[in-house]
């Protein structure tokens, strides 16, 4: 999966002319934080509603390089069928396990059952199986990509490792309980009386 952030850094990496001038982008960054932060006390809020963030931006950005590169998915492109074959095997399971990654996580939304957590983090990991074995394809016939590639496992195993640890992603899809518990987690500041 394409994070938003790694995809913002690769649209604005953009060249003009013969003069490649790379930039980041904090703007966008910041306030994806601020949202983020400002929510932490909600049930989907901080480092999971960021996790969102990053699916449903991933989904954006796949699909406008999707629809820019469209004429790759097509076979006559390519000098011979092998070739054209080894392409589809290294790009299209990413782009079907986002999508049903997309799917079940809007469902997660809504019903917020454990069961569909599990299938969530399947989901990923078959994704960051799916770019190990594309960057393999990718580094003995399409060098270019192996970066793509590594823009999905490094943040893909990131996030995995995130819903097997957070305290929120157990709270609020296990035990059902974030109400209770957000005031351990994040306690209510003190107000000063003048």
């Amino acid at each position: 999966m394409l994070s938003l952030l790694d995809a913002a850094i690769l649209l604005t990496s953009s060249s003009n002319g013969s003069q490649y001038t790379p930039t980041f982008p904090g703007g966008g960054l910041l306030v994806a934080w601020l949202i983020c932060n400002g929510a932490k006390r909600s049930a989907i809020g901080g480092w999971l509603l960021f996790f969102y963030w990053q699916l449903y931006g991933g989904l954006l950005i796949t699909s406008i390089f999707f629809a820019f590169n469209i004429q790759s998915y097509i076979p006559e492109n390519f000098d011979n069928t092998e070739r054209y074959l080894l392409f589809v095997g290294s790009a299209v399971p990413s782009l079907l396990l986002l999508l049903a990654q997309v799917a079940v996580g809007t469902i997660l939304l809504s019903v917020r059952t454990w069961d569909l957590l599990k299938l969530l983090r399947w989901l990923l990991a078959a994704e960051i199986i799916a770019a190990i074995g594309a960057t393999v394809i990718d580094a003995a016939y399409f060098p270019d990509d192996v970066g793509l590639n590594l823009l999905t496992i490094i943040p893909g195993s990131l996030w995995l490792a995130y819903l097997f640890r957070s305290a929120r992603v157990k709270h609020v899809f296990q035990t059902h309980d974030w109400e209770t518990a957000v005031i351990s987690i994040y306690p209510t500041k003190p107000t000063i009386a003048t």
